[in-house]
């Protein structure tokens, strides 16, 4: 399942502008268009849950990094960073208490625009019997991220399939207790059973999903600093900053796939397609921090 070797292939077109300080005004803009394939992203991350699993879906002797092949967790196909700084041109000199009070005035920031992290959408079952990362099977013409799971009986024969987005009945806790029926072909993602041996109506299946094949929703995140120098003398000054991390509280999700969303097929859910705020977000709130200082 496992090997020691990998590949990887990354290509990249950059463009930067930059602007001196000049007329109160500093700014950068850099956008970096790319692609990062590879077969594996870690090497020793281990597990069917894991999203970065080194497990190929079925053993590297019979072509399993080959089948493997595909977007990096790292690979971001846009970014584009702006950094800025703008001093206000008012009352530079700060004379008198007037000057003092409304001179000395800076913001400056960095707004980052990137594509969202890939990510596999794992099978949930050991459906071809070698154990790895079993993906489910894609179906072009199904309902964008509906599922459908199968039902299997003591013998391992499929009897139904369920969507498991939609609950039709509830314990007195309420917990689901059934799902609605739903025809495999109209689902987007088919997940395979468990492969049973010895089952007459059991036999192995690899999926036919890619991986990395989905991608969380964009980043966008703007740090600001909103900085106040006060001159006391020529070299004493007090300095008043307030530095504002996401100052937009904008979600935002981190670099790793495994942190985006549960991998296993049966945690995927249907608004991730439908509705992609309601994903799980990480570290996306509002962090600001205040300083002040007597320099001399």
């Amino acid at each position: 399942m496992r090997t020691n070797g990998g590949s990887s292939n990354y290509h990249a077109g950059r463009f930067e502008l930059r602007r001196r300080f000049a007329n109160n005004f500093l700014g950068t803009v850099a956008y970096t268009f790319s692609k990062n394939i590879n077969n594996a992203d870690e090497v020793f991350a281990v597990g069917l849950g894991s999203g970065e699993s080194s497990f190929a879906p079925f053993p590297s002797i019979f072509g399993g990094q080959k089948h493997n092949y595909g977007l990096s967790v790292d690979d971001r196909t846009h970014r584009l960073a702006l950094t800025y700084v703008v001093e206000s041109p008012f009352f530079k000199e700060q004379n008198g208490i007037v000057g003092k009070l409304l001179g000395g005035f800076q913001l400056s920031g960095v707004s980052t625009f990137e594509s969202g992290v890939p990510f596999s959408i794992q099978n949930g079952f050991d459906a071809d019997g070698l154990a790895g990362t079993d993906r489910p099977t894609f179906n072009p013409n199904g309902q964008r991220g509906v599922r459908a799971v199968p039902i299997t009986n003591a013998s391992g024969c499929v009897t139904s399939y369920i969507n498991p987005e939609i609950v039709t009945a509830t314990n007195a806790a309420g917990a689901p207790t059934a799902y609605q029926t739903i025809d495999p072909n109209t689902a987007q993602f088919i997940v395979n059973p468990a492969y049973v041996a010895g089952s007459p109506c059991s036999t192995p299946i690899i999926g036919n999903l890619g991986r990395n094949t989905e991608r969380s929703p964009s980043v966008y995140i703007t740090n600001l600093t909103l900085l106040k120098r006060t001159r006391i003398s020529e070299k004493v000054f007090i300095e008043a900053r307030t530095e504002m991390f996401n100052a937009f509280n904008t979600p935002n999700f981190p670099s790793r796939a495994t942190d985006v969303i549960p991998s296993v097929a049966n945690a995927l859910t249907q608004g991730l397609f439908l509705n992609p705020d309601t994903v799980n977000t990480s570290g996306g709130g509002r962090v600001i921090r205040y300083q002040f200082k007597l320099v001399f």
